[in-house]
């Protein structure tokens, strides 16, 4: 079993957690407060149970980010 685990660290052909969820692009959101539970799909229920709400200020220039799962927020200016 140290030996599987020893491998599968040192494969690096499998993206890890951060660059997988980098690879999502920042969520838009109107308003100034962005409400994550960790669900992409807010559409219909999914079998993950997500993490607590987090309600995520966006008045930076810069994508805010979640604390819990990292997906990333941006305000949509609509101009």
């Amino acid at each position: 079993m140290f030996i599987h685990l020893l491998y599968s660290l040192q494969d690096t052909s499998k993206k890890s957690p951060m660059e997988l969820i980098n690879a999502v692009p920042p969520i838009k959101v109107e308003g100034r407060i962005a409400a994550c539970d960790g669900r992409q799909d807010k559409g219909r229920e999914t079998g993950s149970l997500g993490h607590p709400i987090e309600y995520i200020c966006l008045d930076l220039d810069q994508p805010a980010v979640c604390k819990y799962c990292g997906l990333r927020f941006v305000q949509d200016h609509h101009h």
